[in-house]
């Protein structure tokens, strides 16, 4: 594949050795028509490279890969409501029935980045004399994760409800207060796996690939982990299930056995199971050259941790030296230490990584002094006597 330039380099070229015109500079008739001619040309080679990209499951994106994975029976999985239970509430006993009619707003306190999600009730709730609280389900007005809001945070009462005081989104006994995780669009990468595992349902043996692909396929399941080596017993096949918002709740663990139930080999027991989220907190010191702006810096190193933490795997454990890896590639980062944890971290594979980059505690520190940071061929402008190859090396 050529670029613009080289198309117009070569085109020059031949101009140059074939016909007697001389005059290429820039400005010049003869030169445009080159230049419009190089620009269609490369818009060739734009449209190969995307169509020849498209022909494969492994590089199309997009519709070209919703089109490709059509050819195995699958689709994209469409952003997914999440559906929590909400307690209203008032300090006293109801004197008279309060109905709470369905779609009564509500919304969630702002977070760190000033958004606030809103809900809609399911069906019709009544407060019964006498009672100070009833409990009902309601629908998040936006669909995808976003709606995955973290409990006690619904407390808003948009619709005005005569005779309730307050709401909230809290565990009701052993229920959870999210009833259906919310799912944002199957994204490209994990589209593209599930269609390459596509092909491990084929057989009536229910490899780990098929188990895997069957799992992925319940919307609001994030990843999906198979133990096969018989882990309940002689016979049993475990599927370990990690949802959008964490931990799933049981109803998205049952429509995971219910999917994978009718298509697995009659002789498996299958037992599918939360995966175990432990949460691991990190606190990294990070120095900066001189003439990199903190906020920035912070804000891109903070970006490249969440990405590193989005990246992780079902049983995937933490590297430290990912993490640095990660971090250094921010630009103005001169050097990073991880003080928090000590350790690699493992995983086992029903275990789940939970990093918080949000809440990392980041140490900036400032490297050396501002002439240190330039480039080696002009650090030693204005300063005779120094070396300006031996200056790069100092330290402070």
């Amino acid at each position: 594949m050529k670029t613009f330039d080289e198309i117009l380099a070569d085109l020059l070229q031949a101009v140059v050795a074939k016909t007697p015109f001389t005059n290429l500079n820039v400005g010049a008739g003869l030169r445009g028509i080159l230049e419009a001619v190089a620009s269609g040309i490369a818009g060739l080679y734009q449209l190969i490279r995307t169509v020849s990209g498209a022909l494969f499951v492994q590089t199309a994106t997009g519709t070209w890969l919703d089109l490709k994975v059509r050819e195995v029976g699958i689709r994209r999985l469409s952003a997914k409501k999440a559906r929590v239970r909400l307690t209203f509430g008032r300090s006293t006993p109801a004197i008279q029935d309060t109905l709470i009619p369905a779609g009564t707003f509500v919304r969630s306190r702002k977070d760190a980045s000033g958004r606030s999600q809103r809900f809609l009730t399911d069906v019709d709730a009544t407060l019964a004399t006498g009672q100070t609280s009833v409990v009902v389900t309601a629908t998040a007005e936006e669909a995808g994760a976003i709606g995955n809001v973290g409990p006690g945070t619904i407390t808003l009462i948009v619709t005005t409800v005569s005779g309730i005081e307050t709401v909230i989104n809290q565990d009701v006994g052993a229920l959870s207060y999210l009833v259906e995780e919310g799912a944002d669009a199957e994204s490209d990468r994990a589209l593209r796996e599930r269609a390459i595992l596509k092909w491990d349902t084929l057989g009536v043996g229910g490899t780990r690939g098929a188990y895997q692909a069957w799992a992925l396929s319940v919307t609001g399941v994030k990843a999906a982990m198979v133990l096969d080596d018989a882990p309940y017993g002689p016979g049993t096949v475990g599927v370990v299930v990690l949802g959008t918002d964490g931990a799933p709740t049981p109803e998205l663990l049952e429509a995971v056995k219910d999917y994978i139930r009718p298509r697995q080999p009659l002789t498996a027991q299958l037992v599918v199971s939360s995966a175990e989220i432990t949460e691991v907190a990190l606190s990294l010191t990070v120095w900066r050259f001189a003439t990199a702006d903190q906020a920035t810096v912070d804000a891109a190193v903070r970006l490249a941790l969440q990405g590193y933490s989005d990246a992780l795997q079902l049983g995937e454990g933490l590297i430290r030296a990912r993490l640095v890896a990660a971090v250094m590639a921010v630009d103005g980062v001169y050097n990073v230490t991880v003080d928090v944890p000590t350790a690699d971290v493992p995983a086992t594979p029903a275990e789940y990584l939970d990093v918080d980059a949000a809440a990392a505690t980041l140490v900036h520190l400032v490297k050396g002094r501002t002439y240190q940071d330039r480039a080696a061929d002009v650090v030693g402008e204005g300063l005779p006597g120094i070396d300006p190859i031996d200056k790069t090396e100092w330290s402070f």
